[in-house]
C-alpha cells in the first residue's frame, strides 16, 4: 500500500501552514487578464485578495505577493488571521441576494 503524501504548504501571504483541501491556485495576474503565472495561496488568503483588489489591479500593481502583502488592509489581515488556528477557515464568499 503506498502511503499518502501530505502537501501542506505554508501560505506565503499570511504564512499559515495549509493543507491541501484548504489550498488554491492564486493566478498573480487574474486569467481574465491573460494571466498564466500561479502560487499557491490557502483559500482564505485568495478570497481576501479578490475582496481586496479589483482585476485590473492585480494585473497592473499587486501581480506579486511581495506587492499584495505591502497593502495596509492585506497587512492588517495577516496579523488578524495569524491569530487563528491552521485549521481556522473563513467564509469570505457573499450569498446572493434575492430580489
Amino acid at each position: 500500500m503506498i502511503p499518502k503524501v501530505d502537501n501542506t504548504i505554508t501560505c506565503p501571504i499570511c504564512k499559515r501552514l495549509t493543507p491541501e483541501k484548504y489550498q488554491e491556485k492564486h493566478h498573480l495576474v487574474p486569467r481574465a487578464k491573460k494571466g498564466k503565472e500561479t502560487e499557491r495561496v490557502c483559500i482564505n488568503c485568495g478570497d481576501m485578495v479578490h475582496k481586496t483588489f479589483t482585476n485590473n489591479e492585480l494585473r497592473d500593481i499587486y501581480n506579486t505577493i511581495e506587492a499584495i502583502k505591502a497593502h495596509p488592509a492585506i497587512q492588517k489581515w495577516i496579523k488578524w488571521i495569524r491569530k487563528k488556528p491552521d485549521s481556522f477557515s473563513v467564509c469570505m464568499k457573499s450569498k446572493k441576494r434575492k430580489k
